[in-house]
């Protein structure tokens, strides 16, 4: 079962973790007698994951995906619903940590972590 797809592209190892929150984009002013008004203007999602390691093709293929496309097209499926979800958004953020493997005598990449935000 593929539980992450980016640009209809999957990876060779699903994401260890998928965390999901809702934000408000909501505009706020004050009144002549200093009450604050704030006026929501939408709910939007921003859903994370996490990789223990990726290989090198595997995280050059995430990058090149992230940074081809201004709003890419996430699929994943809901932990909480186990339901295919898609958001077409930004990337907010992506972190990763070089290690060497020994036994393969290559790079590989530790804790993996990008985030969505729904545009």
């Amino acid at each position: 079962m593929v539980l992450f797809k980016i640009n209809s592209k999957t990876l060779s190892r699903n994401p260890t973790e998928i965390n999901q929150s809702k934000y408000k984009l909501q505009k706020t002013d004050r009144t002549i007698d200093g009450t604050l008004v704030a006026d929501i203007i939408a709910v939007k999602n921003k859903v994370s994951f996490t990789w223990d390691y990726l290989t090198s093709s595997d995280l050059k293929k995430l990058i090149d995906e992230v940074n081809a496309d201004t709003f890419p097209t996430i699929e994943y499926t809901d932990p909480d619903s186990a339901t295919l979800k898609q958001i077409t958004g930004h990337a907010d953020d992506i972190s990763y940590i070089p290690h060497y493997d020994s036994r393969t005598s290559s790079i590989i990449w530790k804790e993996v972590k990008v985030s969505f935000e729904e545009k």
